[in-house]
């Protein structure tokens, strides 16, 4: 057996031991891959180099395609519609190299296409940096919610005889008068039941509810925001995509804008999000918010952290379709400090949210600006020079 990076049907990427390696082939991260089946057909991935298997399929230009048009070009509605008419003829949607080699597709002269590449994959690079810029935010929540609340760093590093403000909150305050503030928060002695003087022990349900309202499909506007499993990425409170509720068939719970969704179905796959706008979701997804404002960025640190995750995990039930339930998330011990701390938690924790959640907007602005460029760049309503101006305009 031997460990490789993947991308696996969902088109996520990830460290696996592959037992059989005859059933996976090298890709490297230049190479564009298409999903295959279900619901991951037509999906696109790319930026990896490791192995994929059956479920997806590799695409590698000619000598007279640039490789970042064909990835473009793989996206659009040229590529993607007929694929997923051919795709739909079976009853497993999914399709064949011969399906690939019928779909004709337009191509430009190399110049151009270059250009074209050039200018889609800078809008590109901007979604990118949003989305690193999003996990340096949402580790940062992490670590202040895991060095304040569950190993007590400030009372531990009074205990040890610190006394620099910066050094008592662990450097992760770096402004000495801010550092201070929370200082003197923070008490310089444990209790015997091992908590901070002062501080008291409860539990996730001490400061959070399950507030999902249900909905039927009939009582669904079909341009309501919808958001399913698969529309949340593992171990990310970013929610970056969606679709709209038209093809809702089935029961759903609403839930509000800064909400947190929690998937309930395989609680291990870590999928958990701050809620982008008001819509709708799976039932399979728990929506959670917090019983006061000042509560809200301590429960998404919570529920989003990877000893709350295994929590769940071990308390789920079922066996080939494990899932947790807010009965059994609410029991999860927490420690509990002042309400002046929890504020200032609040006050440092939620402008990161809020730019997490801001972050998600622009992305969905700039890949909608990238969608509609393509096809006008390749028809000439739109030249390259002014294909420019509206993407340095949309940055």
């Amino acid at each position: 057996m031997r460990l490789l990076q993947i991308r696996d049907f969902e088109g996520d990427s990830h460290e696996t031991y592959i037992k059989d390696a005859a059933k996976w082939r090298k890709c490297k991260s230049s190479d564009t891959l298409i999903g295959r089946y279900g619901a991951a057909v037509g999906r696109i991935c790319r930026g990896l180099e490791g192995a994929y298997n059956v479920a997806l399929a590799k695409v590698v230009p000619s000598e007279r395609v640039d490789a970042n048009y064909l990835h473009y070009l793989l996206r659009s509605s040229f590529f993607q519609l007929p694929l997923i008419a051919a795709s739909g003829r079976s009853a497993q949607a999914g399709f064949n190299k011969g399906d690939l080699a019928v779909i004709k597709l337009p191509v430009v002269p190399l110049k151009d296409q270059i250009g074209i590449g050039r200018v889609l994959g800078s809008l590109d690079d901007k979604i990118e940096l949003n989305r690193r810029m999003n996990e340096t935010l949402e580790a940062m929540a992490q670590a202040i919610f895991r060095d304040w609340f569950v190993d007590f760093g400030p009372t531990r590093r009074k205990l040890e005889g610190a006394t620099d403000p910066v050094t008592i909150m662990g450097g992760l305050i770096t402004d000495p008068t801010r550092a201070q503030e929370l200082a003197d928060l923070f008490p310089a002695t444990l209790g015997d039941d091992g908590l901070p003087e002062g501080w008291r022990e409860g539990c996730l349900g001490d400061i959070a509810r399950s507030v999902g309202t249900a909905v039927k499909p009939s009582e669904v506007d079909p341009s309501t925001p919808y958001i399913g499993l698969e529309h949340m990425p593992r171990r990310s409170l970013s929610l970056w995509d969606w679709e709209a509720a038209s093809k809702v068939t089935s029961n759903k719970s609403g839930f509000n804008k800064g909400q947190i969704l929690f998937g309930k179905l395989r609680p291990y796959f870590h999928k958990v999000g701050v809620a982008p706008v008001d819509g709708v979701c799976s039932t399979d997804i728990i929506v959670l918010d917090a019983v006061t404002k000042a509560q809200l960025s301590m429960v998404a640190t919570c529920v989003s952290s990877d000893a709350f995750v295994a929590f769940t995990d071990q308390g789920s039930t079922g066996t080939k379709m494990p899932r947790t339930s807010w009965s059994s998330m609410k029991g999860y011990p927490l420690a509990l400090p002042t309400a002046d701390l929890t504020t200032q938690f609040s006050e440092f924790v939620s402008p990161m949210l809020e730019k997490v959640v801001a972050a998600v907007h622009e992305n969905k602005t700039l890949a909608a600006t990238r969608d509609l460029l393509l096809p006008k760049l390749m028809s000439g309503e739109i030249r390259l020079g002014e294909a420019e101006e509206l993407v340095e305009a949309a940055q």
